[in-house]
């Protein structure tokens, strides 16, 4: 499936989602991220992305069905 996730993060949580985002997707944007990955690769980097949470993270998923259509995942 394509997802892109979006991060409104700051402080200390911007490098720490960073660092896990930019291992499981490309960059297409300051805060955006998007790749094609698997249900058990999104359960991944849901878990990393709980690990390293604090206050100050804020990351969602989103599914691109089409072009017209996208889904909140988390």
């Amino acid at each position: 499936m394509m997802v892109i996730f979006v991060s409104q993060c700051e402080k200390k949580a911007l490098k720490r989602t960073r660092r896990v985002l930019d291992t499981f997707a490309d960059r297409i944007g300051d805060n955006t991220w998007q790749t094609v990955i698997t249900e058990e690769g999104l359960q991944a980097v849901k878990k990393l992305l709980r690990q390293t949470a604090s206050k100050n993270t804020a990351v969602s998923c989103h599914w691109i069905r089409s072009r017209a259509r996208s889904d909140l995942l988390w």
